[in-house]
C-alpha cells in the first residue's frame, strides 16, 4: 500500500469509526486526521501503533501490507530500545553501513544514529519503505511484534 492515507481511511470506515473517534484515540485534532487521510501530512509512527493498539490490529495490517490481522503475543507502544536493535539488526541484513542505510533511506546520517540509539522513533515513511522494499513487518520494526517479515 502506497497510499497511508487511503488506508488510513479504510480501516477507519470498516471499524465504523468518525475522525472525531480516531482523533481522540490518537489525542489530536479531527483536521489532522483529515490531513492524514487526503495524504496532506504522513501519520505519525507513534499515532499509528495507539490506533493498532485500539483496534487490536497490527499496523501492518492498516496499511494494507497483510492480510494478517494480529500478530500473536503482539505488545502496545513502540519499544524504542528494541527497535533500536531491530534498525541496527536491518543495517546488518542489508550489509548497510549508517551513510549507505540513511541514502537507502534518504535521511541524514545523524537520524541513523539517532534511529540506533532509540532516541526517537522511527519515521512512518522509513517503515513504510522498509516494508515494501524489504518485507520487513513495520510492527517488529517498532518493537509491537516478533514477526520480522511481512507474510502477504
Amino acid at each position: 500500500m502506497n497510499n497511508i492515507g487511503e488506508a488510513l481511511r479504510e480501516t477507519r470506515t470498516y471499524y465504523d469509526l468518525t475522525q472525531d473517534d480516531i482523533a481522540k484515540i490518537m489525542n489530536i485534532s479531527k483536521s489532522s486526521i483529515s490531513h492524514y487521510e487526503k495524504n496532506d501530512w504522513i501519520i505519525p509512527i507513534k499515532n499509528l501503533a495507539l490506533l493498532a493498539d485500539h483496534l487490536n490490529i497490527s499496523i501492518d495490517y492498516i496499511l494494507k501490507l497483510t492480510k494478517v490481522k494480529n500478530y500473536d503475543n503482539s505488545r502496545k507502544g513502540i519499544d524504542l530500545s528494541l527497535m533500536s536493535k531491530r534498525v541496527c539488526e536491518i543495517c546488518s541484513d542489508l550489509n548497510y553501513n549508517n551513510v549507505q542505510f540513511a541514502k537507502y533511506l534518504n535521511t541524514s546520517e545523524s537520524n541513523i544514529r539517532n534511529y540506533k540509539k532509540g532516541i526517537y522513533p522511527i519515521l512512518t515513511a522509513f517503515a513504510v519503505q522498509m516494508a515494501l522494499k524489504n518485507r520487513y513487518s513495520i510492527d517488529w520494526i517498532i518493537g509491537k511484534s516478533d514477526i520480522k517479515f511481512i507474510n502477504y
